[in-house]
């Protein structure tokens, strides 16, 4: 199943925020987070949609809406290649090397994230059965 707000971009944003948000309560995904003590911004290409992953603190990942003026990490993906990411149907590392997720700035650091992929697919897809929305 294709992403099911592509028509709707408040909705996708309001969706794509929260799921972003709800990866803080996973104790291994915010630890990557935090431990990449940079700022990450992600945008969703083809609906015009921004976030801000701050995990300059130290102690904690700050997530807000909108693309970073000057991020030190840019990830741009249409929604779809993020949704089949997370749904366990796209591999992040071919989704990489095949420009799927084009990318700017310091992206080692955050490939090493790569290997928590299983906990964002599990945390995803926990996130759409609580919203009764179909993978």
């Amino acid at each position: 199943m294709a992403f099911p707000y592509t028509s709707d971009k408040q909705k996708a944003d309001e969706f794509l925020y929260e799921f972003l948000l709800s990866t803080k309560t996973d104790p291994d995904l915010f630890e990557g987070w935090k431990n990449l003590n940079m700022i990450v911004g992600v945008q969703i290409i083809d609906l015009g949609l921004g976030y801000t992953i701050n995990c300059t603190s130290g102690t904690d990942v700050v997530i807000t809406k909108g693309f970073p003026e000057k991020p030190q990490a840019a990830l741009k993906l249409n929604i779809d290649v993020f949704h089949n990411l997370y749904i366990g149907k796209l591999n992040v590392v071919w989704a990489f090397s095949m420009r799927k997720i084009k990318t700017e700035g310091n992206i080692a650091s955050v490939m090493k994230l790569t290997s928590l992929q299983p906990r964002g697919i599990k945390l995803y897809k926990d996130y759409l059965k609580a919203k009764g929305l179909p993978e």
